[in-house]
């Protein structure tokens, strides 16, 4: 593995890149603070705009981190807007895994972008990074996410039943692999 840290990265309709702290009001307004949004996911909706602004400071902070990777991921017709964001959120130097995370703003869904923008960040993980083996999981009640993990060729790895518990139930976490090569 080599620790590279986040780049930028393009595809046919998007781009990657790091975070930046303009980005506060379009992350805020697509995406956290929409709890539909965030149903499956294991945060609240941020109640203000300085949450949001905060938690971006932060990420821009730890790009500093070699071994740190988080994408803005924006339209290229408008590349100052940011829809949603992709991570790796986990590491294992001892078998050179990792896995990633992604959210879009709901206005989005179901184009494409998401699964265009983990076909990037696995490229970048297999061709750049060096890693060997990408993860991701989704929620049992997300099957949406799943397609995604599966457009990107993914497949299928395990079930961990009640393996994550939201506000007020349990779901099973259904996780994804692909290997390098």
């Amino acid at each position: 593995m080599k620790a590279i840290g986040t780049q930028m990265l393009q595809t046919e309709r998007l781009i990657l890149r790091r975070f930046v702290e303009s980005d506060a009001e379009a992350m805020f307004q697509n995406w956290a603070s929409s709890a539909e949004n965030l149903t499956y996911v294991t945060w609240d909706p941020h109640p203000n705009l300085e949450v949001t602004r905060n938690s971006i400071r932060n990420w821009v902070a730890s790009y500093d981190n070699p071994n740190y990777y988080k994408w803005a991921i924006c339209l290229k017709e408008k590349p100052e807007q940011v829809i949603g964001d992709i991570s790796i959120v986990e590491m294992n130097e001892y078998d050179s895994c990792c896995e990633i995370g992604y959210i879009l703003g709901k206005n989005y869904w179901g184009c494409g972008m998401m699964t265009e923008a983990l076909k990037a960040v696995l490229d970048f993980c297999f061709a750049q990074a060096g890693f060997q083996k990408v993860r991701s999981r989704y929620d049992s009640l997300n099957p949406a996410s799943g397609r995604v993990m599966e457009k990107a060729g993914m497949t299928y790895l395990k079930t961990v039943t009640n393996g994550v518990e939201r506000k007020d139930y349990v779901v099973d976490l259904i996780y994804y692999q692909i290997k390098k090569n």
